[in-house]
């Protein structure tokens, strides 16, 4: 999931309002699509729990009892899976596109790697292999070090992306808004 924010209203009221010109700015933040809520998660372990713990139950009725802690043991690991896989795909790449920089910046809730990228030395490379198997590799790189991006999208949304990355890129340079 892509969502795209660029600061052009509050350029057009600073502009009105007293005639100057804040610095153009666009914002990309990529974070993997959540099919499921974490309410929704605890929903589907209550409801296997609910199936395993029932069967487990049966089957210790008939003198199998030692079913019963392992059973409670699959619930539990069901749902720290569940945590897991939903902490992971929480994670969110913040891509801030300025006139004299590229900021990068990876974490959960506030970022926890920040990365700062002169931008006229910046190139975006896109690189998407035929085979259908593989998604492609999208990196940002400068001075010799490159930044992998969008790696938890698929590969229309990567080809989104760095199609959007250039558009912003190249509209900066042709509005003037960029020193490189």
């Amino acid at each position: 999931m892509i969502t795209i924010q660029d600061n052009r209203e509050r350029i057009a009221a600073a502009v009105a309002e007293n005639g100057v010109v804040p610095e153009f700015t666009t914002r990309f933040i990529v974070q993997a699509n959540q099919s499921m809520s974490w309410r929704a998660n605890l929903y589907l372990a209550a409801s296997l729990g609910v199936i395993v713990l029932g069967i487990a139950i049966a089957l210790a009725t008939y003198g199998m009892w030692l079913v019963l802690p392992f059973a409670g043991a699959e619930v539990v690991l069901i749902i720290v899976c569940l945590y897991l896989t939903l902490k992971r795909l929480s994670r969110k790449e913040v891509i801030t596109l300025k006139s004299d920089a590229i900021k990068l910046e990876w974490g959960y809730n506030t970022p926890d790697i920040s990365i700062e990228l002169p931008r006229q030395w910046s190139r975006l490379k896109y690189h998407c292999p035929e085979s259908k198997f593989e998604v492609g590799e999208l990196s940002l790189g400068a001075h010799g070090k490159s930044y992998a991006l969008g790696t938890s999208l698929n590969r229309d949304e990567k080809r989104a992306l760095f199609d959007a990355l250039e558009a912003a890129l190249s509209q900066q340079r042709a509005t003037g808004n960029y020193t490189g």
